[in-house]
């Protein structure tokens, strides 16, 4: 009997006699830091199980394993929920078997519309023949935040990009002086983003002579790219911290987490019938109001903003239909500046495909992050971080947006 469970290999053989080796993909702490691919098995809804006697083959690609530095390859059976080593006997968990790097790549790499002083990044994985790049990202490194991410639904999630070239990635003053994005710029948001404690401190200090009333609001992280946008294998290439943004917890656990769900479901019934490509981005910093006044909100001086949207953009470049969704990120907003928070006529109520935002109408409730959906034509006019090129064939009005599901 298969069972899924969250800790992979971890049941006792009292409770089944032969038990499998389960691992969740989407599990951080039960994955080791640099977790290879599974080569032999694929994984389904984000969960690889193999059963007793099954032999898994890992794969370090573009580097080693830990345990077996000269080894970029290796097979190890299901074994009592563990894994046996083919080459040397060992019983290992498979927190031993992980990789010495990580098997994806942040890179600065020449992305179309992105120029100083925002800076081209892709996530790649290097393969025998070359980069395999899964999504690209425009930085702006000067304020510490993605302005726009690209990932799609093509087979792999491949985006067909040029290989990668240090020399010709540009970058902005800080990037050159901090030499990559990877040093400084990194190091500060991983400590921001892996502890909302900290994050929270730090934002009511910033507002501690305002006295003002979070209402048990709390910031957390999320991510701009969802892991669910791509394929169960490459899932933790969304895990780079420069995909991820500042989020109130009530957003990220609300709409935010049924959009991204929404537009991953989108993608995948889609790939049989077209490629779809997903931009995904922040627009403008969130304002608070303290008093008669409003205070912009940065976790550090001028650098990594609170975004005040989070948007998304579904491009069907075949049918050439788009559809542009925005999640304010202010469960504080009130209702006399909720009309000019919503900056084009929402048509969230006729698309089709958005279960989970219109299963309960909490898209309209500005706690859990409120949705409104535009035309790209409208939309572009206000968030420029998504150039109108992009989409300049997509017909004005009803006819280009993108509301209904591939069937």
């Amino acid at each position: 009997m298969l069972r899924r469970v969250l800790l992979f290999c971890c049941i006792s053989s009292a409770v089944l006699t032969d038990p499998p080796c389960v691992i969740e993909l989407e599990c951080a702490e039960c994955l080791p830091d640099n977790m290879p691919l599974v080569a032999s098995h694929r994984a389904s809804n984000g969960t690889v199980t193999a059963e007793a006697g099954d032999e898994l083959v890992l794969e370090c690609r573009g580097g080693k394993f830990l345990a077996y530095p000269l080894l970029a390859t290796l097979s190890a059976v299901c074994e009592a929920g563990r894994y046996r080593v083919a080459r040397d006997g060992t019983l290992r968990h498979l927190l031993e078997l992980g990789c010495q790097e990580n098997i994806f790549e942040d890179v600065l790499h020449e992305v179309e519309y992105c120029s100083p002083p925002l800076q081209g990044r892709a996530y790649q994985l290097q393969t025998a023949h070359g980069a395999h790049h899964l999504a690209t990202l425009c930085f702006d490194q000067d304020r510490g935040v993605a302005t726009r991410a690209l990932a799609t639904n093509s087979p792999s999630n491949a985006l067909p990009l040029p290989q990668h070239r240090d020399h010709a990635s540009t970058r902005s003053l800080l990037g050159n002086f901090n030499q990559m994005f990877d040093s400084s710029t990194r190091n500060a948001a991983e400590k921001l983003y892996s502890d909302d404690v900290s994050t929270n401190h730090r934002l009511r200090e910033i507002l501690k002579h305002d006295r003002f009333t979070f209402a048990d609001q709390t910031l957390t992280s999320a991510e701009l790219l969802s892991t669910h946008y791509f394929d169960d294998q490459y899932m933790r290439v969304a895990k780079f911290v420069s995909n991820k943004v500042a989020v109130w917890r009530s957003v990220a656990t609300g709409n935010l987490h049924h959009l991204h769900r929404d537009v991953a479901k989108f993608m995948k019934m889609s790939r049989p019938h077209t490629v779809v490509n997903v931009y995904a981005g922040t627009h403008d910093v969130l304002s608070l109001r303290t008093g008669h006044t409003k205070t912009k909100i940065f976790l550090k001086p001028e650098r990594f903003p609170v975004p005040k949207y989070i948007w998304t953009v579904v491009h069907d470049k075949k049918q050439e239909k788009a559809l542009a969704i925005a999640v304010l990120n202010d469960p504080f907003v009130s209702v006399s500046e909720i009309r000019e928070a919503v900056f084009c006529e929402s048509a969230c109520g006729s698309v089709s495909w958005l279960h989970e935002l219109r299963r309960h109408r909490h898209y309209e409730s500005p706690v859990y992050g409120l949705v409104f959906c535009c035309n790209v034509h409208n939309f572009t006019r206000v968030v420029t971080e998504m150039p109108e090129d992009i989409v300049k064939n997509v017909p004005v009005g009803n006819a280009g947006m993108l509301t209904d599901l591939y069937t």
